[in-house]
């Protein structure tokens, strides 16, 4: 019987700490609810095999966290000053690289341009993924980093060959892109809410 209330109080923990993301209209709520399966969990009589009882009970109680972690209700905990200045950092970022990119015009054969503009748009990658919140899929922020990198591979071919114009305008569509696919990502995920 101890190891049985050890065990519950593990999984109430984890279910406990589930709910702590939630809303606080809901967090009680949900938290009993969660908290209501494990015992069911724990002393399911269709399960003969007690360590397997105990596997599912605290696989479901992770779960909780898993689930809350994925879904669009979390509690935010940054603030609005916060928000403000990733914004701006982000800006400013883009400005770097803008500059890095005109460096790269004017002197193509320049390697030093070219760290500086890598050096920039990993830059531009920090604040992106701060003001992503958790509940943005891996896939958008996956897509967006491609379209940076592939940002610098572009700007690498236009050195390479100056004249050809089609490398510069692939790499302002993917400079484009990026902004673009963080945007559409909250909207999906606002009009999801």
């Amino acid at each position: 019987m101890r190891a049985e209330q050890q065990l519950l109080r593990v999984g109430e923990y984890l279910v406990g700490r589930a709910s702590q993301r939630l809303p606080r209209d809901i967090r009680a709520e949900r938290y009993r609810e969660w908290a209501a399966e494990l015992p069911v969990i724990l002393n399911d009589p269709q399960i003969r095999f007690g360590p397997r009882r105990v596997v599912r009970m605290l696989g479901y109680a992770a779960d909780t966290l898993r689930a809350v972690a994925r879904t669009d209700v979390t509690v935010r905990r940054r603030s609005a000053a916060m928000t403000a200045m990733l914004r701006s950092l982000l800006l400013a970022d883009l400005a770097i690289v803008g500059w890095d990119i005109w460096n790269i015009v004017q002197a193509p054969g320049e390697p030093l341009n070219y760290l500086r503009l890598g050096w920039g748009l990993l830059l531009v990658a920090y604040p992106i993924a701060m003001l992503a919140s958790s509940a943005v899929h891996a896939g958008a922020l996956i897509v967006i980093s491609g379209n940076l990198l592939g940002v610098a591979v572009n700007l690498w071919d236009a050195a390479l060959a100056p004249r050809d114009w089609v490398n510069y305008c692939a790499a302002a569509l993917l400079l484009f892109l990026v902004p673009a696919l963080w945007l559409a990502s909250r909207w999906t995920r606002a009009r999801r809410a």
